[in-house]
């Protein structure tokens, strides 16, 4: 899309793509995970000789749906405002505590991997296709995408329970391996990684801020880890790195009150839109991430630094009054 100044108001053309984003983001879902369900891909990775990642970051493009974007955790950037990304998104947290030299972050609200390669559009704004960040001078790629593909976790939230699940999972693996492929293309001497999804059902019982009945309970969880096996088995495909964020979830999913790292069903006003990470889940996404791709957490000088670096609104980025309203948009 065209780039363009903040506005001082909320614009009409922004009101109206983000009443879109209600019905594609809040239809997401957290997924999660590899240790359950069938798949035909390789179950592991190879063991690696330390750290994939050594060198320092230069160029860091990000990738991926509203997982990586991080749609109402301040502050949502109004350039691209469709896509509802956030300047506190677990991208921007790792780039802080890499000191990646820049960060191009083109992760957007309701992508799919259809939309990595094409423009991705709602009522006349245009996103560029996210692989155009992709260059042969890019040292770091992270991509979180799939939980889109096929409607499949929009229609879990909405209590359906598709038939033919593992053949649709498949195919979303099939896709994400493609990406994966069409990134070492792009960027032969980058370090790629696959960043899987937290789980958001809990082990056992149910709670107020999932209104499911117990049995869908466990066929979400399971859609979730079987879904992550498959991501892990791309990522194990194309020699990328995997990042679990399933395992670390375990006591941290929408039922777990003021531990939860994501939302239940309300969209909450400068916190989390519904069924949507809080900003809690994309510093453990950001850890989840940095001890995959350098053995080690970051430090606490690191992490001092990152914050103060993002306390401060960036100047293209909605007031709190228009993430009030974008909110209440949709559904908040």
């Amino acid at each position: 899309m065209t780039r363009r100044a903040r506005p001082r108001h909320l614009a009409a053309g922004l009101v109206a793509s983000l009443v879109a984003l209600a019905i594609a983001a809040a239809a997401t879902v957290w997924a999660a995970s590899d240790d359950a369900g069938t798949s035909t891909r390789p179950g592991a990775d190879e063991p690696r000789d330390g750290p994939p990642l050594t060198e320092p970051v230069g160029r860091f493009v990000a990738l991926g749906d509203s997982y990586t974007a991080g749609p109402l955790i301040p502050w949502v950037a109004s350039e691209d405002p469709f896509c509802l990304r956030s300047s506190r998104n677990y991208p921007a947290v790792l780039a802080q505590w890499l000191d990646a030299r820049r960060l191009v972050d083109r992760s957007c609200s309701g992508a799919t991997t259809r939309d990595l390669s094409a423009p991705q559009t709602a009522f006349g704004d245009t996103s560029a296709p996210q692989l155009d960040a992709v260059t042969p001078t890019t040292d770091l790629v992270t991509l979180g995408i799939g939980g889109n593909d096929f409607g499949l976790f929009g229609r879990l939230i909405d209590g359906e329970r598709p038939p033919g699940l593992l053949g649709v999972l498949t195919r979303t693996g099939d896709r994400v391996a493609d990406a994966l492929a069409e990134i070492r293309d792009r960027a032969p001497d980058a370090v790629v990684a696959l960043v899987g999804y937290p789980r958001i059902t809990p082990p056992a019982g149910t709670c107020a801020a999932l209104p499911f009945d117990a049995a869908h309970y466990r066929f979400v969880d399971r859609a979730e880890r079987a879904l992550n096996r498959e991501l892990r088995g791309a990522a194990s495909e194309q020699d990328a790195v995997y990042v679990d964020t399933y395992a670390g979830s375990r006591g941290h999913d929408a039922c777990a009150g003021t531990d939860a790292w994501v939302n239940g069903d309300q969209t909450k006003p400068l916190l989390a839109l519904a069924y949507h990470p809080y900003e809690a889940g994309m510093t453990a996404t950001a850890i989840a991430a940095h001890s995959a791709l350098r053995d080690a957490s970051p430090t606490p000088r690191a992490r001092r630094a990152a914050a103060a670096a993002l306390a401060r609104p960036p100047a293209s980025s909605l007031s709190r009054p228009e993430q009030r309203v974008v909110a209440a948009l949709l559904g908040g």
